[in-house]
């Protein structure tokens, strides 16, 4: 049995991999790259594999691949997997489908914009996002960059569906990756 982790990444190995035995776990929890090369022959296809996992919790691209990927980060599988095939197989969604798509990324925005209040910042390159979801993280990191700092930081986020708890997510300077993800542990008082 594998483990993919329930992003867009997860989704895809999934659908590579229709029949083979696999179990969701939270994202973050498997930091590894996907080689899409090494699974797809086509080179068609595995560029369309490639473009969902570039774009995701970019904050920028085509609509549909972008939907993809914050559905497969919030747990929503079967929507996530019709964004997918769209994006895929170049099929037009019908009129309700390409609106919820546009009100994912909407809402998406608004939380991160929301998230981006210097009260949240205590102490100094610590973000205290506990209330938040997990999945958000990536996306959140990524605005961050562009119109914060590039500092090292450490973000303190709610857990995720597959991972209860708080989660504390260190980032080196420069850097949308992080390079450590351990359970948050509050600080014992002096």
């Amino acid at each position: 049995m594998r483990d993919y982790p329930l992003d867009i990444r997860g989704l895809i190995l999934r659908d590579i991999y229709p029949n083979s035995e696999y179990r969701w776990i939270a994202p973050f929890l498997l930091q590894d790259e996907i080689d899409i090369r090494s699974h797809v022959a086509c080179e068609n296809l595995a560029r369309k594999y490639e473009i969902l996992i570039e774009v995701d919790s970019l904050g920028n691209g085509r609509i549909i691949p972008r939907a993809a990927g914050i559905a497969a980060r919030q747990g929503r599988i079967v929507l996530a997997s019709l964004f997918m095939t769209a994006h895929l197989y170049g099929h037009h969604l019908e009129p309700e489908l390409e609106a919820r798509a546009l009100s994912l990324l909407n809402d998406e925005k608004r939380k991160v914009r929301r998230l981006l209040n210097r009260n949240r910042e205590w102490p100094q390159d610590v973000w205290n996002l506990q209330d938040t979801p997990a999945w958000i993280i990536p996306s959140f990191i990524h605005r961050f960059r562009s119109l914060v700092n590039s500092r090292a930081v450490s973000i303190i986020s709610g857990g995720h569906l597959l991972a209860e708890g708080n989660w504390e997510w260190k980032f080196e300077c420069k850097s949308h990756i992080p390079s450590q993800i351990t359970a948050y542990k509050v600080p014992a008082s002096a």
